[in-house]
């Protein structure tokens, strides 16, 4: 998929969220990210996005926001994870004991072999979504399409081999993943050390997609849109 088609696919769901009369904001702005998270219901912001931690810069992460008039109705977040020769365990195994310690060590104890495996290279990990409640509105209305936003815009910003997430085990069973725009879905995904972080747990999910299968999902959607 070329980036002419990406540019195009883009429009389509940008046009479907415009006939909602909903639009998107991108912030590489992070002094103003909590402040507007905060206005979308979200009280908080995980380690590896938290400004005050994580040090970005708009070569390693963005957000993405949904607005309806001047509201903020929900929002997410993108990250760079450019592994190099690590491996995606190795690079959990490694951050999760600094990013949610304890008195027993902390972190990710183990991960699922798939992802040990399989997942390299360049990667985007999705995170802080969240809605105001009331405001995500069917799938196909709203979530599907700000989510394949994200994700193209990930890919034309960092050209990313993998995109990914976690999620808890009620958005599974409800398949958001397939909303979310993900191939592959791996359950308890990795295991956390006792005591579990209060946010995290070890029945997550990953979801996620290699660029080739990502591609083919949104070539799919392009095939929807009427666009020139």
């Amino acid at each position: 998929m070329n980036f002419l088609e990406l540019g195009k696919t883009l429009s389509g769901h940008l046009n479907t969220l415009s006939q909602a009369g909903l639009q998107v904001e991108m912030f590489t702005d992070f002094e103003k990210v909590p402040e507007t998270a905060a206005r979308t219901g979200r009280k908080f912001q995980m380690p590896c996005f938290a400004i005050e931690r994580a040090d970005h810069t708009r070569n390693s992460a963005f957000w993405l926001f949904l607005k309806d008039g001047d509201s903020y109705i929900g929002g997410a977040a993108s990250m760079l994870q450019d592994l190099g020769r690590e491996t995606l365990a190795d690079y959990l195994l490694r951050t999760s004991r600094h990013h949610f310690p304890n008195n027993a060590g902390g972190g990710v104890e183990s991960v699922a072999e798939p992802l040990a495996r399989e997942v390299s290279g360049r990667l985007a990990y999705i995170g802080e979504l969240n809605f105001l409640p009331g405001h995500r509105g069917k799938r196909a209305e709203r979530l599907e399409p700000f989510m394949r936003i994200l994700q193209i815009l990930t890919i034309q910003k960092w050209d990313v081999d993998w995109i990914y997430a976690f999620i808890p085990d009620r958005h599974m069973q409800a398949r958001l993943d397939l909303v979310y725009g993900f191939s592959r879905a791996i359950p308890r995904a990795q295991k956390w050390r006792a005591p579990e972080p209060e946010v995290r747990s070890s029945t997550e999910w990953f979801v996620g997609s290699s660029r080739l299968e990502m591609e083919h999902m949104l070539q799919n959607d392009l095939t929807r849109f009427d666009v020139l």
